[in-house]
């Protein structure tokens, strides 16, 4: 679609609802199974909009048909795959401007240059107030959705940002679904540290890192095999992507808005500056970004977690420094959770410097 591609979304295509309705009773099926086994953890949301999610009608009185777009996110130039030890890590996701604000807007603007053309009214949605997107997306010929369940092109790979926009009127489109190229590989499975994929194509976000760091509230307490697998993340993980062959190539993003290296809030990896970086200036670097979901003290408490799980790999000098820094934030922590969590990095810290000979 011309003006899809000139509005930033190389992928796109539309749904007629009438007709898609039918080919996606499998994976509201297959939604209602996760649901029910509690797969979706402490996100009551997913519960109580699931009518919602399921049938677009809900979402926007009158709709007959569905706009799918993407855009991809990958990593930009130069880019490492994923950041080592002596630094913190983010999902990629996460860099620039919130992915909720950019697809909206542009999505919006795509559509109000339709609306010169044909009369339509229409609803955006974006991850909030979604419906399944990426069955929708799969069923629209956007890619397939992978033993990971991400949506993944054969092109683009699976570093995508979704969004999708109900129409008032039927544009006639029908599904057409793209063959599933996973084939016998597992390697998305296999990677995962915590072992979150019970099964292909089912992920239980009790067992997975981006659960524990993005959407979970309250205390995060982990046993010494997933303090390891934690690793350095403090926000979002990119394990199952990283490993899949279809992102060996990943397409860097086309928008400024992901670009920019300057405006990116995950920017800021150092631990000792991490450490020191105070609540008005967290606030202040996630303000356009969707980091700016996760609340100061669960960021603190998450940057404890991440610390405590690679002390042992930082030299002597390194921890003794740190721990310095982190002591200072156990005696001025103001939330339970966080304070739980410097407490538990503070013995990881200490234990390191007693049990193992340092290394540079």
């Amino acid at each position: 679609m011309e003006l899809a591609q000139r509005h930033g979304f190389p992928l796109a295509g539309v749904l007629n609802l009438d007709q898609a309705r039918g080919a996606i009773s499998n994976d509201i099926a297959r939604y209602d199974t996760w649901l029910g086994a509690g797969m979706h953890g402490e996100m009551a949301y997913l519960q109580r909009g699931r009518d919602r999610r399921t049938d677009p009608a809900l979402v926007f009185d009158g709709a007959k048909g569905m706009l799918c777009v993407a855009t991809p996110y990958g990593p930009r130039d130069g880019d490492e795959i994923a950041s080592p030890a002596t630094q913190a890590d983010y999902a990629k996701y996460l860099r620039g401007r919130d992915y909720h604000v950019a697809m909206k807007e542009r999505l919006e603007a795509l559509l109000s240059e339709a609306a010169t053309r044909f009369d339509f009214s229409w609803k955006v949605c974006c991850d909030t107030s979604a419906v399944l997107e990426r069955s929708w997306a799969a069923l629209a010929g956007l890619g397939w959705i992978g033993k990971n369940t991400c949506l993944i092109h054969p092109r683009l790979g699976s570093y995508l940002f979704l969004a999708e926009a109900l129409l008032s009127e039927n544009p006639g489109g029908a599904p057409r679904p793209m063959r599933d190229h996973c084939g016998k590989c597992d390697r998305c499975l296999t990677a995962c540290p915590t072992d979150a994929f019970p099964e292909p194509g089912a992920l239980d976000a009790r067992r997975c890192i981006s659960y524990w760091t993005l959407e979970k509230r309250g205390p995060l307490t982990l046993g010494d095999d997933d303090g390891a697998a934690l690793g350095n993340r403090v926000a979002g993980c990119d394990i199952c992507q990283e490993v899949c062959p279809f992102n060996r190539k990943p397409r860097p993003p086309l928008w400024d808005e992901w670009r920019d290296a300057a405006a990116d809030a995950t920017a800021l990896r150092d631990w000792e500056t991490l450490l020191n970086e105070s609540e008005e200036d967290y606030r202040e670097r996630v303000r356009r970004s969707a980091l700016s979901w996760v609340k100061p003290h669960q960021f603190r408490r998450n940057l404890a977690l991440s610390l405590a799980s690679v002390a042992g790999e930082l030299g002597q000098e390194v921890v003794q420094r740190l721990l310095g820094l982190v002591i200072r934030r156990e005696d001025t922590e103001s939330d339970p959770d966080a304070l739980a969590a410097w407490t538990y990095c503070r013995a990881r810290m200490e234990q390191a410097l007693r049990s193992r000979v340092p290394h540079s």
